[in-house]
Order: structure tokens, then C-alpha cells, then sequence
């Protein structure tokens, strides 16, 4: 519910966000761009233009890279609060069976006091029984004992009489002693269960106090996982905030060069002949300076990782040697292979918002930047400007090289499911199962 709820409550942000940008942008137009042209002045140059969209676009960077931080640190507390939801399951159902145990003791206490009544009942009977023939034989006093035994009419019957009247009494004595021992046996063993409900209801006390502790935890975390969410939510309105003012900018300046061009368009017709000349041999010795710095680029680069597909070794930059056997050992070109074992030379280099380096630093659209980039190809330097470069392919036809677009965030797909990427700062440049978040799309671009 807090999920949909946060959901809703971002749909709605970003549109009204993105509204009051585009009105507060065509307000300070005026003032930012200068007046339309009176006749006085030109209208036509973008300079300080793009020097202030290019500050945006800086600024939009750095939003898009807290943004990415910011979701690392969400799904952390989220891992936690997943950890504690299952512990206090256990907690509850170990609680549960404590309960249990507590009534089935009671019914046992119970039986047992029903037991220990009716051995009191027994031994009380048995014991006025033999008060009644106590009191016959001995407190009516000596002449009635001595009277039965000197009724006897010859010494067996006299002996027959005495040992009548010990018998008796070591009955009686016997009886009451086994019903006094039931009593106690069963006094002992009422004793015994209330002990051990008492244990039991000491573990309950202990598990509800640690329920408690572990849902007030949990309460912290879903409030920490909450303003994080509100963080989020609040980067995401200022990211469409600078996206709506660099998409007006850039209207701006295409009509201030489109202008720029029709009133250069005679100029250019005179010069284009020697314009075409000029532009055609500098293009070549461009083309050509660019073609063999690629080559050679491209051949550092390869023969960097030349070794790797022997070995199945890549040592990093930071003298931490990485498995990279998976790669050669999946589908896809060598040229994507290449790509994807030399991006793992820089596992474990930090996580820099907005940089480029390699070593030194990069973000995550930074990284694969300049990745490419040593490989000879330029690619879009924004995660969102990636969703379009190149040409899609699905998940299951991923081959290493991949680049994998996810919200706000780029990683380049290495084979078995797995990426490596600028994570966060925190964790920096690292490898992780492409689908720990769900990703827009797959983009080939070798």
C-alpha cells in the first residue's frame, strides 16, 4: 500500500513539476535569451545559451547520479527489513508453539489436580475408617481388648484373635501410608508442571520482549526506507525540472540557428566552393589522424586483453586479479568480448558523480563512456541519451558488450546474467546479476 501510494504521489509530482519548469522557463525567457531581435542587435548567437545549457545538463548529471546512489542505499535498507520481516516470523510462530505448550501444560496441571483431590479423598476416607476401629479397639480402654482375647476358647483361638487384631492394625497402618504416598507423588508431580509452565512462560515472556525489539527495528527501517522513497521522489522532480529547461533551451537554440543560417545562406552560397575545398581536405586529414589514432586505440586495447582468453585472468587496476573465463566462454563477437573483459580491468575503482576516469573515478554513463570510448567509439555520454544508442536486443540475446539501461543507470552486460558497472560510491565499480533491478532495455552497439 505505501509502494502505491508513493508511486501515485510521484506520477503527480513529476507532471506538475515538469509544468511549473516549462511555465518558470518561458517566464525567465525574456531575461535569460535576450529579446526577439528589434532590428538592432542579432538574435542568432547561442553562445552564452549553451554554455547555460551545458551547466544544466552538469547539474541534470549530478541529480542522476545521486539519484542512482540513492536507490543503492533504498534496496540496502530494503535487504534489511526483508532479513528482520523473516526473523520476526520465526519469533512469532516459535511464540505460537510456546502458547501451545503453556495450554497443554495447564490441562496437564489440571489432570493432575483432579488426581491429587481424589488422592486426598482416598487417604482422608482411609484414615476415618481407621479412627473408627482405633477408637473401638483402644479408647472404650484395655478391658474390652483384654476381654476379646480371654473370650477365646483355647490357646489357637486366643492366638487366632491376637494375630486378628495385629493384622488389622498393620492394615490400616499399611493403607494409610500408600494413600500418603499417592498423596505426595502426586503433590510432586503438580510441582514439577508448574515449574514447567513456569520455564515456559519465561521463554514466552523472552520471545514477545524479542518481537517487540524486532518490530521496532523494522518500524525504523520502513521509515528510513520511506524518506529515502521521498528523496527519490523529490531528485526525480528535479531531474524533470532540468530536462523540461534543457529541452526548451535546446528548442531555443535550434531556432536561433536555424535563423543564424537562412541570413547566412547567401554568404555561404559565395564561399561554398571554397568552403566545400577546405572542408574536404581537412576532414580527410581528420579522418585520417582519427582512423589511425583508433587503430591504435583499438590495439592497445586488444592487446591489453590478449592474454585473458588464455588465461581466463584480468589483472585489474588495482592489483586485484579477476575471473573473466565466463566471458570467453559465452556467445557473442570477440570485439564484445574484448569490450567487456577490459571493463572488468577497473573493478574496485571508486565511484565518482560525473566523472569519466576510469581509474580515477567515473559514474555509471561515465564508465561506459569511456570504456567505449578507448575502443574507438562514441557513444552518449547521459544513462537516459543510452536507451537510444545503438540498436535493442532482448534479454536472451545479450552477448557480452551489451550496454544494460535501467532506470537512471547503465552497466555493460559481461555474459551469464551478470554486468559490471559504476554501482554507487560506496561500492564503486563492480559485478552484479544483470537483473538485480529491473532494466528499459538491452542496446548493442558493436
Amino acid at each position: 500500500m505505501i509502494r502505491r501510494y508513493l508511486f501515485g504521489k510521484k506520477q503527480i509530482a513529476r507532471v506538475l513539476i515538469t509544468a511549473v519548469a516549462a511555465l518558470v522557463f518561458l517566464c525567465l525567457n525574456m531575461s535569460v535569451y535576450g529579446a526577439p531581435d528589434n532590428g538592432n542587435g542579432d538574435d542568432t548567437d547561442t553562445t552564452g545559451l549553451e554554455e547555460e545549457r551545458d551547466r544544466n545538463q552538469e547539474k541534470l548529471d549530478e541529480v542522476e547520479a545521486s539519484l542512482e546512489e540513492l536507490a543503492g542505499e533504498k534496496e540496502d535498507v530494503e535487504a534489511q527489513i526483508e532479513e528482520v520481516t523473516e526473523a520476526l516470523v520465526e519469533v512469532m510462530a516459535d511464540i505460537d508453539e510456546l502458547t501451545e505448550q503453556i495450554v497443554a501444560k495447564e490441562a496437564e496441571i489440571a489432570e493432575a489436580q483432579v488426581e491429587y483431590d481424589a488422592a486426598v479423598e482416598e487417604e482422608n476416607a482411609q484414615y476415618e475408617a481407621m479412627k473408627v476401629r482405633i477408637k473401638y479397639m483402644y479408647e472404650t480402654g484395655d478391658s474390652d481388648y483384654v476381654m476379646l482375647l480371654t473370650q477365646a476358647g483355647s490357646m489357637a483361638d486366643f492366638l487366632t484373635k491376637a494375630d486378628y487384631i495385629e493384622d488389622l492394625y498393620e492394615y490400616d497402618r499399611n493403607m494409610l501410608a500408600t494413600y500418603q504416598e499417592t498423596v505426595q507423588k502426586v503433590a510432586e508431580l503438580q510441582e514439577k508442571l508448574e515449574q514447567e509452565k513456569s520455564n515456559l512462560l519465561s521463554l514466552q515472556s523472552d520471545a514477545l520482549a524479542e518481537q517487540e525489539y524486532m518490530e521496532q527495528i523494522q518500524s525504523e527501517l520502513e521509515a528510513t526506507a520511506a524518506e529515502y522513497a521521498s528523496e527519490i521522489l523529490a531528485k526525480e522532480g528535479e531531474a524533470a525540472e532540468y530536462e523540461a529547461i534543457i529541452a526548451t533551451q535546446n528548442a531555443e537554440i535550434k531556432r536561433r540557428q536555424e535563423e543564424a543560417a537562412r541570413r547566412a545562406a547567401e554568404e555561404a552560397r559565395r564561399r561554398a566552393e571554397e568552403a566545400a575545398r577546405l572542408a574536404a581536405q581537412k576532414a580527410a586529414e581528420e579522418a585520417a589522424k582519427k582512423a589511425a589514432e583508433d587503430a591504435a586505440r583499438r590495439q592497445e586495447s586488444v592487446d591489453q586483453v590478449a592474454d585473458v582468453a588464455d588465461t581466463g585472468v584480468v589483472q585489474t587496476t588495482n592489483k586485484v586479479s579477476y575471473d573473466v573465463s565466463s566471458i570467453y566462454s559465452a556467445g557473442g563477437s570477440e570485439l564484445g568480448k574484448s569490450i567487456a573483459a577490459y571493463a572488468c580491468k577497473f573493478i574496485g575503482n571508486p565511484y565518482v558523480p560525473g566523472g569519466t576516469s576510469l581509474t580515477e573515478g567515473a559514474d555509471c554513463s561515465g564508465f561506459v563512456y569511456s570504456v567505449y570510448k578507448d575502443f574507438g567509439y562514441s557513444v552518449p555520454r547521459t544513462s537516459f541519451a543510452l536507451r537510444s544508442a545503438g540498436t535493442e536486443v532482448s534479454y536472451e540475446n545479450a552477448q557480452p558488450g551489451d550496454v544494460v539501461c535501467y532506470p537512471g543507470h547503465v552497466g555493460i552486460y559481461i555474459g551469464n546474467g551478470m554486468i559490471v558497472h559504476a554501482s554507487t560510491q560506496k561500492t564503486g565499480i563492480k559485478v552484479s546479476n544483470a537483473n538485480y533491478r529491473g532494466f528499459i532495455t538491452i542496446r548493442r552497439i558493436v
